[in-house]
């Protein structure tokens, strides 16, 4: 008995290093879809030299093709998060990070950000988070990830959807997540899909899975009286990072499995188990956290073009580049 303990002690030990052995080489040899697509449409360059009585004097380059420069060779991976009903799409977050400056960003785009496409001219369609539910090739997770793209002036090199079933599914298999509910929540919509049930007392709680959609969604009481979309979205921007720094304390390529049976995304399960091995040890404390700039009325919510390229400058760290 001794001698079979002894031997199966030795095969435990040698799986063990093999599988640490594996995990190393997957993370020194992997590369991520999306840098895969992009080598696939790089072509050849054929440069031609200058003869040697030439004296080649390169351009001063302007501040914008700086920028485009800085864009290029950032190694920043960018995904839009974006929760959705069914229909239309509910909640839009930019996360992006990156691994040389050890950053995460997330960004909020309120949902009634006014924006116009050519052919969708009826009530609401004006608006970012209609381009997910438009008919046919128009509408998609491809193309509301494209509309962002177009909003913020950067590559979106993934979507991640999230429906509220997902939420609540996700919620639940974390065991619930503790929140400290700012004021007392109670809402009733039967015509909402899913029907709208919110009751909760302030103060600090566990939420289920079906609390937690409604904490999220939550924006005024039946008597009228709440919060704006803005203050919504940064509610929704710290109830995801409560999820995500309680993923980490748990075995994390376990909850990616349960997961991603919940979500519709271009990243691959190997996708996921690198970046999500790259943020082992994170201080998500330090995580960024923006909002789309501009001005809302009681429709719509109107960007700020100029302060948007500007506060992309930031998360980009392009003073950094200005200065090197």
């Amino acid at each position: 008995m001794k001698k079979f303990l002894k031997v199966l002690g030795l095969i435990l030990v040698v799986m063990l290093l093999l599988s640490i052995g594996a995990f190393a080489v997957f993370k020194a040899t992997y590369t991520p879809s999306h840098a895969r697509r992009a080598d696939d449409i790089i072509e050849d360059v054929v440069v031609e030299l200058p003869e040697d009585d030439v004296v080649v004097v390169e351009p001063v380059k302007t501040e914008e093709e700086l920028w485009q420069e800085c864009i290029e060779d950032s190694d920043r991976v960018n995904v839009l998060l974006f929760g959705t009903d069914g229909y239309r799409a509910d909640t839009l977050i930019l996360v992006s990070y990156s691994k040389s400056e050890r950053d995460l960003v997330m960004m909020t785009v309120p949902r009634d950000t006014k924006h116009e496409v050519e052919g969708m001219i009826y009530q609401g369609q004006d608006k970012i988070n209609a381009v997910f539910c438009f008919p046919g090739e128009m509408g998609g997770a491809d193309n509301q990830r494209k509309a962002i793209e177009e909003l913020v002036g950067v590559p979106i090199h993934y979507y991640v959807k999230v429906n509220y079933y997902g939420l609540i599914a996700i919620v639940d298999t974390l065991g619930g997540i503790k929140v400290n509910v700012p004021f007392d929540m109670n809402y009733d919509d039967s015509y909402a899909k899913p029907e709208l049930h919110i009751h909760l007392n302030a103060g600090e709680q566990t939420l289920t899975g079906t609390q937690a959609m409604g904490y999220i969604r939550w924006r005024k009481n039946n008597d009228g009286k709440g919060d704006s979309d803005i203050a919504r979205t940064q509610r929704q921007q710290d109830f995801i990072v409560k999820i995500v720094k309680k993923s980490f304390g748990l075995n994390i390529t376990k909850v990616i499995g349960i997961c991603y049976d919940y979500v519709k995304t271009d990243l691959t399960k190997e996708d996921l188990i690198y970046y999500g091995s790259e943020l082992i040890g994170f201080d998500f404390n330090n995580i960024r956290k923006f909002s789309l700039p501009g001005e809302a009325d009681n429709r719509y919510f109107y960007q700020d073009v100029e302060k948007t390229k500007e506060m992309m400058k930031e998360i980009y760290f392009f003073e950094k580049v200005l200065q090197e």
